[in-house]
């Protein structure tokens, strides 16, 4: 959470820092000055030391009046100029820097770059300029950037634009964070900032690479907004069921909605999609939480729009009209061979991981996402609340197992119900035991 704190990373981190031990020193001083001399006061005028009649009634005592006002107002004068010249450095923006926008939305960054390239992650260059440009969309909350290795942080208010900058001197990666409660997500907001040596940025920013660290270029426009915009959190190309439902096959498909509080039966066609894009929670799809996808209709335009609904439309593995038909038998007949005796391989719980979509909302590394992490889960104590009560449970096999089946059961203290589909009803048993098995090694 906070990689990089004591590299004093950016060129005004040192003058940050000393603003504060300098403010942090003063404050310490004079409280050990007056409780000090409270305590000595207590003790040396206790009534029982000191007779009525040797009680001196003093109107005042100028020296003594002229330090207690005088000492004060140079400590406070030392503390401003300090705390100034730091904050003065942080908000004089330089000419001809490099600008970034940045939107911040419940509960993701975004960062666009001067020549349209769209990343999750930021990368700069080391040794320069950089201007962010900070905006949220109007109807979400308030957000605040925050990189504390360089000591910079700004709000993000949405209607309105603020701006910070930064120099980074150290290259490496740094955290993101959002300093700013903003809903049950504000934990997840979380981000990388990775300084680059400048050949390698410009290599990169050159490039058609959504990150730096990509071995191929994205085949669309489609699939680079897929990744960038964050819907691949929340949507799989597999078929398999996340917080959101599966992009693979969607399609021209019928699927059921909630629209107003009632069913109905809708074709996923390119109006749904945008309807879908633009708002959310007009039409829910059966069996998913309503309130979780954020409105995207001020983050793309419309030829991004069609791009995204072009992608959506490429993971169909059949023509739309033929979606959910099954295929024809073919002409010939086929050439019949002895069956062969082959033994099934077993599940692998870090391959379900990956494909059932647990990776969307759960980490490895001990990290808040949507959901727990599984690092150091399996034998921990978990405050829970059992049909709205608050209990604490071991996170042992049956826990694990029961989770997994009913996971509004016993939801984790801190994290919102009703987003976990229930994975029994999807996984075989034989996988759930996989499952299980590899989230007791992740200790």
């Amino acid at each position: 959470m906070l990689e990089g704190f004591n590299k004093h990373a950016s060129t005004f981190a040192d003058d940050v820092d000393q603003a504060f031990w300098i403010s942090t020193g003063i404050s310490v001083a004079m409280f050990v000055l007056v409780v000090g001399l409270m305590v000595f006061f207590i003790f040396r005028y206790h009534h029982s030391k000191v007779k009525q009649n040797e009680i001196k009634n003093i109107t005042h005592y100028l020296p003594l009046e002229i330090a207690w006002t005088v000492i004060p107002t140079i400590l406070l004068f030392i503390i401003f100029y300090y705390g100034y010249s730091s904050f003065r450095e942080l908000r004089t923006m330089p000419e001809n820097a490099f600008t970034v926008d940045v939107l911040g939305k419940r509960w993701s960054w975004t960062f666009t770059y001067p020549n349209g390239k769209r990343t999750t992650e930021l990368y700069v260059p080391i040794g320069e300029n950089i201007r962010l440009r900070l905006e949220a969309p109007s109807g979400d909350v308030l957000h605040s950037f925050f990189v504390p290795a360089f000591r910079v942080k700004e709000d993000v208010v949405p209607g309105k634009v603020t701006h910070l900058w930064f120099n980074a001197t150290v290259a490496g990666n740094y955290d993101i964070e959002c300093a700013e409660y903003c809903g049950v997500g504000h934990s997840m907001m979380l981000t990388k900032l990775e300084v680059m040596d400048k050949p390698a940025f410009d290599a990169w920013y050159s490039s058609g690479k959504l990150s730096p660290h990509d071995t191929e270029e994205p085949k669309g426009k489609g699939e680079e907004l897929y990744k960038t915009l964050g819907c691949v959190s929340c949507h799989s190309l597999d078929g398999s069921e996340s917080v959101g439902p599966s992009f693979k096959g969607m399609y021209g498909a019928k699927i059921k909605v909630l629209t107003e509080g009632k069913l109905r039966e809708v074709i996923a066609d390119d109006d749904y999609i945008r309807s879908s894009i633009r708002t959310p929670d007009k039409d829910v799809v059966q069996g998913f939480q309503n309130g979780i996808m954020p409105n995207l209709s001020d983050q793309i335009d419309k030829d991004q729009m069609e791009s995204l609904i072009e992608f959506i439309k490429q993971q169909n593995d059949t023509t739309p009209t033929a979606a959910h038909e099954k295929p024809k038998p073919a002409a010939e007949e086929p050439v019949k061979t002895e069956p062969q005796a082959v033994a099934p391989s077993k599940p692998d719980g870090a391959t379900l991981f990956k494909t059932k979509s647990c990776v969307a909302c759960h980490s490895l590394d001990g990290t808040k996402k949507i959901g727990p992490s599984f690092k150091g889960i399996y034998g921990s104590v978990r405050k829970v609340l059992t049909d709205g009560k608050e209990r604490e449970v071991k996170a042992d096999e049956a826990y694990l197992h029961r989770s997994i089946h009913d996971p509004n059961a016993d939801v984790v203290e801190g994290f919102p119900p009703n987003i976990m589909p229930p994975f029994g009803k999807m996984l075989t048993q034989e996988e759930i035991d996989a499952l299980v098995n590899y989230i007791k090694e992740l200790q």
